[in-house]
C-alpha cells in the first residue's frame, strides 16, 4: 500500500501541537534532510529560513541531496551560496560523464564543489555534527558515516544507481543512501531533543496512466524510496513536507531557485510552531 506522506505530514504537525500543550522541554533540535535530486534544493530554503528566525540545529542527517545540502551548511556555507553552487550548468549534467564504469556517469563535479566550498574535507572539521546515509553495495545494507572522508561519503550517498557509478571506500563500494534510508531520524534520537524532518519527496495517491517506462520506473523509485522511512516515522516530532516540490523532476537543477523558494516558504511556515516548542526550554 503506497503511503500517503501528506496525510502523515498533518499527524506529525498535529502531534507537535499536542507536544507544545503538554508542556515538553527541548533543549535542542536536529533536522533531517531527505535525498530527491534536485527536489532536494528545499532543504536549503528551509535552512534559509531557519537561520533568519535564529534557529540553528545541533545536529544534521542527510542522504543523498539531502547529505549535499547538509555538509555545505554544516561546513557553513549559507544557503545562499549552496543555490550559486548548485545552479551551475554542469552540476549533475549527465552528458558530461557518459561512458564511465559501473554506471553512465560519474560524481567529478559534485566532488570538485565540496572540495571548493569545504577544503577541510573532515566530518570532524564541520561546525555542526553530520550523519550521511549510505548504502553498501556489497553488504546490501545501510550505513550511517559520521567522521573520516567527507567527500567521499557524500558522493557515496549521492550515487544513484545506475546512473552514476559506485563510490568505493575502504573495500567496499557504496551508491544512494536513499535506497535503505532517505531520511535518516533515528540516529538524531536524543533526550530532550526536537526533531525536524525535511521531505523532499512528497508521495501521494495519483490517477496519472503510466504509459512510459521512465514514468513507471521513476513512480516505483519514489515508492520505494518513501518505503524506506516507516520506521523512522515514530522518532519525527515534525515533518515539513512541501508538496509542491513533487512538480520537479530529479534533474531539474536548471529550477533551483523555484525549488530553493518552495522550501523558504515552507521554513516560514513551520518556524512559529518550532519557536513555540524551544520556547517553553526559554520559559521554564
Amino acid at each position: 500500500m503506497t503511503c500517503n506522506l501528506g496525510r502523515i505530514a498533518a499527524i506529525f504537525m498535529m502531534a507537535a501541537f499536542f507536544i507544545i500543550m503538554e508542556n515538553k522541554v527541548f533543549d535542542s533540535f536536529a533536522i533531517s534532510l531527505s535525498g530527491g535530486g534536485a527536489r532536494g534544493i528545499v532543504h536549503a530554503g528551509v535552512l534559509k529560513a531557519f537561520g533568519e528566525a535564529g534557529l540553528i540545529p545541533d545536529e544534521v542527517a542527510g542522504a543523498s541531496m539531502g547529505s549535499i545540502v547538509g555538509a555545505l551548511y554544516c561546513a557553513g556555507v549559507s544557503p545562499d551560496d549552496m543555490l550559486k553552487a548548485i545552479k551551475l550548468p554542469d552540476f549533475f549534467s549527465i552528458p558530461h560523464w557518459l561512458g564511465l564504469k559501473g554506471g553512465i556517469g560519474s560524481l567529478k563535479v559534485l566532488e570538485e564543489q565540496l572540495n571548493k566550498f569545504i577544503p577541510h574535507n573532515s566530518f570532524e572539521k564541520l561546525n555542526i555534527p553530520l550523519v550521511v546515509s549510505v548504502t553498501n553495495l556489497n553488504t546490501g545494507r545501510n550505513e550511517l558515516i559520521r567522521r573520516g572522508n567527507l567527500a567521499k561519503a557524500v558522493m557515496a550517498s549521492s550515487s544513484i544507481p545506475i546512473i552514476f557509478e559506485p563510490v568505493k571506500i575502504g573495500r567496499y563500494q557504496y551508491v544512494d543512501g536513499g535506497l535503505t534510508l532517505n531520511m535518516p531520524v533515528t540516529c538524531l534520537k536524543k533526550k530532550g531533543r526536537f526533531i525536524i524532518g525535511v521531505n523532499s519527496n512528497h508521495t501521494s495517491a495519483t490517477d496519472t496512466n503510466f504509459k512510459t517506462m521512465r514514468q513507471v520506473g521513476e513512480r516505483c523509485l519514489f515508492i520505494a524510496v518513501q518505503n524506506t522511512l516507516r520506521d523512522q516515522m515514530p522518532d519525527c516530532h515534525l515533518l515539513i513536507d512541501p508538496p509542491e516540490a513533487r512538480n520537479y523532476g530529479t534533474f531539474e537543477f536548471d529550477k533551483a531557485q523555484e525549488i530553493f523558494d518552495i522550501g523558504y516558504a515552507a521554513g516560514q511556515a513551520a518556524v512559529a510552531q518550532i519557536l513555540s516548542v524551544l520556547a517553553i526550554r526559554k520559559s521554564a
